[in-house]
């Protein structure tokens, strides 16, 4: 059958329902037209037109694809087809009609808009940058363009540019909070940090029901390693996004990062009651549970994730702690790898590795360490940088100290109280333990792992600045040190003060400035253990703990550590009472009574258990959690010995170490037992 051309005066009619608003009856008069003449292109196109109006954009899409067949240098057409693609979400369809060309030739600009749209969506940001400046050529204040364009310049790299074209949209659209949003990540891209940081945090003051500026603020934070930055920002956006589990349960997860296990407990619940079924948050309490020792309480969690129907793999994951914490490691191991990805990379990676370890399938275990590592050098926050610039300021500080420089010092005044006690040692010597069982005696507080010495250093402008320290500047800076302690516990003018940090290796100038009587516990264990713990403890990756992310940089930072030990120890001839973690599992009475002598506190006697302490203490801060709840045992003391030769490349770093301390790479002798002594420290 051959098709006639439609009637003009029957295109005139339905052109003319559809200007009255008529759609359905013009929509009506198409159909029937077009079953008598399928091959008009004006009447699939007037039909695609009509039905474009009425939101039918399916139907649509049917008369314009004909129309676009029958002519396709019809740029009407085109873009209508185009957008009709778009509106029922065939995009690659409509991006398809978006070549560069015809946008160019499109005379309305639509199918440009739509375009850049589109283009942008593909991740074809040149492409998109080139259509948007083509309409902004032509309507050079259209704000949403300008802020399109400008997230696509800075999607590309182009920050410089993408700053200009944003602060022209904010200044056309000031109350737009999405281009104040858009042109503060410019500025942090390109690398102007305050200016980017103002503008966030303007926007923030400015819209203070809108949460996303400071979402914005904390994801910049967290790639760049800005930790404390980071907790602030994701907790106002919390706060601002009450009926957001996503983001309250993200706070929940920074929270337990920083070992706040309250807060972070109270965001977890919060975000189940919006979503009982979240993952994250159910994975997140269950990692709450163990490290607070609270495993009597993952049965009835599974339950719950199980009555708000959780997921298989959030199941698999609270299954493997339960197994994990009643030592079953077959079952352990194997819902973990049921579990997928419910949990970070990292995580996953350290969990296979513990339970590979204890099943004593070593190479694997040191496999899934070594990928768990390894996933943390890949964070944005370039974590191998941030640890080398870290050692570079213990050696700038090692090079200031020297009997001379110690000797133009000021003098310090007295103090009215008892200087506290700096318990210290490389990171997984057993600092945790010992600590744990110092908080046994009465009248003490145990500090764990706080870094107020750190920022009280800071405040007082660093290690230089400490000679000439006058003695208002000392008297205050005890003042804040003793203030932040008190927030800890209660501090009576008699208190004993233990100060646990590792850390503390590399604080000791601005620990004597401040407190010139203080007293040292030194925690030493093999250097080799020490190594292989920190290389397989899943850290937060702050500067100092990135150090451990490499086996030979480990190595290098505990040799800076200790060559900075030894050197203020001499410097300052600093009274050290050393406690040796072989020894101390081996015979814990024997190792412990001199040093409770030593510090004036009582001794328990033989029957000392230091695990009450432990559970009543709850959240161990730590990467000790589960072992000090355990009784003292032996296994953790020469582990090295499985991983032999995955640490042979470090052992010429850390053998004269080892031969100093009393220990050998060759056999498993370790520091001997020291002489009785009373009021005098034992130097190792």
């Amino acid at each position: 059958m051959t098709n006639t051309a439609m009637p003009s005066d029957t295109l005139r009619q339905i052109a003319g329902l559809a200007r009255m608003g008529r759609l359905d009856e013009a929509a009506l008069a198409v159909a029937t037209a077009i079953a008598a003449n399928p091959g008009d292109p004006a009447l699939a196109a007037l039909g695609g037109a009509v039905e474009f109006h009425r939101g039918r954009f399916d139907r649509a899409a049917t008369y314009l694809e004909r129309a676009h067949s029958l002519r396709p240098q019809d740029m009407v057409v085109r873009t209508n087809l185009a957008e009709s693609y778009f509106r029922t979400g065939r995009n690659a369809e409509a991006f398809a009609l978006c070549d560069e060309a015809s946008v160019l030739a499109e005379p309305s600009l639509r199918l440009a808009r739509l375009a850049g749209h589109l283009a942008q969506e593909a991740d074809d940001l040149p492409l998109a940058i080139r259509v948007y400046r083509h309409v902004l050529a032509k309507q050079p204040d259209d704000w949403s363009l300008l802020n399109n364009l400008g997230n696509a310049l800075s999607g590309n790299e182009e920050n410089a540019e993408a700053v200009k074209v944003l602060q022209r949209a904010m200044k056309l659209a000031p109350d737009s909070p999405p281009i104040r949003v858009n042109l503060g990540t410019a500025l942090l891209r390109a690398g102007q940090i305050e200016e980017g940081e103002r503008v966030l945090h303007d926007a923030a003051r400015d819209f203070p029901d809108d949460h996303v500026p400071m979402l914005t603020l904390a994801t910049f934070y967290r790639d760049t390693g800005m930790e404390d930055r980071l907790y602030e920002a994701i907790a106002e956006a919390a706060r601002r996004a009450p009926d957001n589990a996503g983001i309250l349960s993200d706070y929940g997860q920074e929270a337990a990062l920083r070992n706040d296990f309250g807060i972070a407990e109270t965001q977890f619940e919060a975000a189940l009651a919006i979503d009982p079924a979240l993952g994250p948050s159910l994975v997140g309490l269950a990692a709450i549970y163990e490290r607070s020792n609270r495993e009597a309480e993952l049965d009835p969690l599974r339950e719950r994730a199980v009555a708000g129907a959780a997921d298989a793999q959030t199941l698999a994951f609270i299954d493997a702690l339960r197994f994990k914490r009643a030592d079953q490691f077959d079952q352990a191991f194997e819902a973990l790898e049921q579990s997928g990805e419910v949990v970070v990379v990292s995580r996953r990676h350290q969990l296979r590795g513990i339970m590979l370890d204890r099943m004593e399938r070593y190479d694997e275990a040191f496999a899934a360490f070594s990928a768990m590592n390894a996933s943390h050098l890949d964070e944005p926050s370039r974590p191998a940088e941030r640890a080398a610039h870290f050692r570079a300021g213990v050696a700038r500080d090692r090079a200031l100290v020297t009997p001379q420089w110690a000797a133009g010092w000021t003098n310090t005044p007295p103090l009215e109280r008892p200087s506290p006690v700096i318990l210290l040692g490389f990171p997984r010597s057993g600092t945790t333990l010992l600590d744990t069982m110092l908080m046994t005696a009465p009248n003490t507080l145990v500090l764990e792992e706080e870094p107020f010495l750190a920022e009280i250093e800071q405040e007082l402008g660093g290690v230089s600045a400490l000679p000439a320290l006058d003695e208002g500047a000392i008297i205050a800076a005890r003042a804040r040190y003793f203030e932040r302690v008190a927030a800890h516990g209660p501090l009576g003018p008699e208190t004993l003060v233990i100060d646990k940090h590792p850390m503390h290796l590399n604080q000791v100038p601005v620990i004597r400035r401040l407190f010139p009587d203080a007293r040292y516990v030194l925690a030493l264990r093999h250097p080799c253990d020490v190594l292989l713990s920190c290389f397989i403890t899943n850290f937060r990756n702050n500067n100092a703990m990135s150090n451990f992310l490499d086996l030979e940089t480990a190595a290098e930072f505990y040799d800076l550590a200790f060559s900075y030990w030894q050197q203020v120890r001499a410097v300052f001839d600093l009274p050290v009472q050393t406690v040796v973690y072989e020894r101390l599992v081996a015979d814990q009475a024997r190792e412990l009574e001199p040093l409770f002598d030593w510090l004036g506190l009582p001794w328990q006697g033989e029957s000392f258990d230091h695990r009450t302490a432990a559970r009543s203490r709850g959240v161990v801060r730590t990467a000790s959690y589960a072992q000090v709840t355990e009784p003292v045992y032996t296994r953790a003391a020469g582990r090295w010995r499985r991983y032999e030769r995955h640490l042979a490349p470090i052992f010429e770093t850390l053998k004269p170490w080892a031969e100093g301390f009393g220990y050998s790479l060759d056999d498993n002798r370790v520091p001997s037992w020291p002489e009785p002594i009373g009021s005098a420290a034992d130097k190792v």
